[in-house]
């Protein structure tokens, strides 16, 4: 989640859906809920995010799965316990909001290099 470079390389070559399990321990709760949108919103793309939940190895995960919208909005959400989680991601909308809010139009990779 810390590394948007890599949201964005799945995004360019054709993802539409990312699903990301992850160990986040606490108290991180609000940078993984933060992050995760923020990564939604900038590609455009639905996002399913596991984390752990309860103590493992020493570590106390908080869990708080997320489904997102390509929008950002969270669709449904976890709680500290395990949970199974439904949502419908609708494709249509997708694309509709990618049509009205091209984020990849006024890309300019040749100014950042390597960055993507």
């Amino acid at each position: 989640v810390r590394f948007p470079e890599l949201f964005r390389k799945m995004a360019l070559e054709g993802a539409e859906i990312i699903c990301m399990p992850a160990e986040w321990p606490k108290p991180r709760q609000e940078h993984w809920r933060t992050l995760l949108r923020a990564r939604a919103m900038e590609n455009q793309h639905f996002i399913v995010a596991t984390n752990c939940c309860g103590i493992q190895s020493k570590l106390d995960f908080f869990g708080m799965s997320l489904l997102l919208s390509a929008r950002g909005d969270v669709l449904a959400e976890g709680g500290e316990t395990e949970a199974e989680l439904i949502a419908t991601f609708d494709y249509q909308e997708m694309v509709e909001y990618r049509a009205q809010i091209n984020c990849y139009e006024d890309r300019r990779p040749e100014v950042y290099g390597e960055l993507l």
